[in-house]
């Protein structure tokens, strides 16, 4: 089942090393920022806290990207070793101490257009042009002010656009918001807004039951969807601030949580289909060879994932017998993917989405709560009050899977099968961690907890379990 890796197993050098360490570094990285950007990251102190680092996908010997905010800047950083493919943009200039070349964030060449999106300039142009409300001159674009809220770079960017408008009639102003949503590929841009359109014309949509964001423009030149804003408490809010002595999680996380899996079940069970397949098979090969990347980083810590991404397979061949099917599901369904109203729930960025077990769904929402369970304890050093904590988050578990199961009367068979995509989201979640800090405690927890996951289900041949 699995590729070669051992073209991409070498011991990474001495030189790779003290390469990411120094990246890694936001009070090292705050000097050669501000050389490189000068008087755009004027006024900035040259230590940690006038610079930080945002995020990080570190894959070893291969590549290492890591996102920069120096002040109000926002820079790419980004180092490839010999073998590794990758566009370089133009305007990105190189630090020769480093091997690093660094670029502001929206000069992405694997996203065209971002720097347009990223334009509050050029996009208030591209509303005028755009939107409904501007066609025949009855209303004018003022401004439009542009904030980043989500970059994976290479992939995409979500980014806010808070629009200023003025009617040409009655001269009273008004102010909009809308996102746009930033695609590396046509392709992904084009099944992305379809996804959209088949949500916003399904029956749980329709009949008030759930609230998908409307797509309100397609612009393929920039390789952008605009859409509108959907009103709602982000759950993610309702299920943080759980630190010091507070022993239970805010009330309305649990009931917001609860709402949750009904509105995933009706979307499960609304027989739609779009015409991308997401198996699981192709991603089960590709922890191997990042687990083995990793081992040539920190063998121990590469070893747990191995023998982790090694064992999945054989509960995988098990997954027909427990009933796995097919459905439109979301592909990073997690709490934060959802909006809380008052009387309805709104689900969020499908741009994952495709035809896969919906249980996947399940497994990967489980496998966030419990993720937040062992930052929880890991952030409190294992005090009795962090332990309480993460029983309140697994019996948030425990009732998230009742209540599905509930909605869309599914027994044991599902209840494997969502369990086993717990492990598979947790270990994916480890690579993620791995590839964000090496050095972190988290992937090695989130590996003992998805052996946790598959120990509660029956023996898949030579599989081992956590002793």
């Amino acid at each position: 089942m699995y590729a070669d890796t051992a073209a991409s197993t070498l011991p990474v050098t001495c030189g790779e090393r003290r390469q990411v360490r120094v990246a890694l570094n936001a009070r090292a990285m705050a000097v050669y920022l501000q050389e490189a950007f000068g008087a755009q990251t004027a006024g900035v102190k040259m230590n940690s806290a006038g610079c930080h680092v945002l995020d990080v996908k570190y894959d070893p010997g291969q590549y290492c990207y890591v996102l920069y905010r120096i002040g109000t800047l926002l820079v790419t950083g980004m180092l490839r070793w010999p073998g590794s493919e990758g566009d370089i943009p133009a305007t990105a200039q190189f630090i020769p101490e480093l091997g690093m070349r660094v670029y502001p964030f929206e000069h992405d060449p694997a996203l065209p257009g971002l720097r347009v999106a990223a334009d509050g300039q050029a996009m208030a142009g591209v509303l005028a042009e755009t939107l409904e409300e501007c066609q025949g001159g009855r209303c004018r674009v003022l401004r439009c002010c542009v904030a980043p809220v989500r970059y994976r770079p290479g992939l995409r960017c979500t980014l806010r656009l808070n629009v200023w408008l003025r009617d040409t009639h009655s001269r009273d102003f008004r102010r909009r918001t809308l996102f746009a949503k930033v695609y590396n590929y046509l392709s992904e841009m084009i099944s992305a807004h379809r996804a959209m359109e088949v949500l916003s014309n399904s029956a749980p949509a329709q009949q008030g039951r759930v609230v998908f964001a409307r797509a309100i423009a397609v612009l393929p030149e920039l390789r952008v969807i605009l859409q509108e804003s959907v009103e709602g408490t982000p759950l993610e809010l309702y299920l943080s601030g759980m630190e010091r002595d507070v022993t239970a999680g805010d009330p309305r996380g649990w009931t917001g949580v609860v709402r949750s899996a009904a509105a995933l079940a009706a979307v499960h069970t609304a027989e739609l289909s779009v015409d991308r397949q997401r198996p699981i098979a192709e991603e089960l090969e590709h922890f191997v060879q990042r687990a083995s990347r990793a081992a040539t980083v920190s063998p121990v810590a590469g070893a747990s994932l191995i023998r982790l991404a090694e064992a999945l397979p054989a509960w995988y061949d098990r997954l027909a017998d427990w009933g796995a099917e097919m459905s439109l599901s979301h592909g990073d369904c997690k709490p934060s993917q959802f909006l809380i109203g008052r009387e309805v729930i709104a689900i969020l960025d499908f741009d994952s989405c495709g035809m896969a077990d919906p249980a996947s769904d399940v497994g990967t929402y489980l496998a966030t709560l419990r993720q937040l369970g062992i930052w929880q304890s890991l952030r409190a050093n294992g005090s009795a009050a962090a332990q309480v904590r993460k029983a309140w988050l697994r019996a948030l578990e425990d009732r998230f899977l009742e209540e599905y199961c509930t909605a869309t009367n599914e027994g044991a068979d599902f209840r494997r099968r969502a369990i086993w995509h717990e492990a598979v989201g947790l270990m994916r979640k480890a690579i993620r961690a791995f590839a964000r800090s090496p050095r972190s405690l988290m992937p090695a927890a989130q590996v003992e907890e998805a052996w946790r996951c598959l120990e509660t289900l029956p023996a898949a041949g030579s599989a081992q379990t956590l002793s």
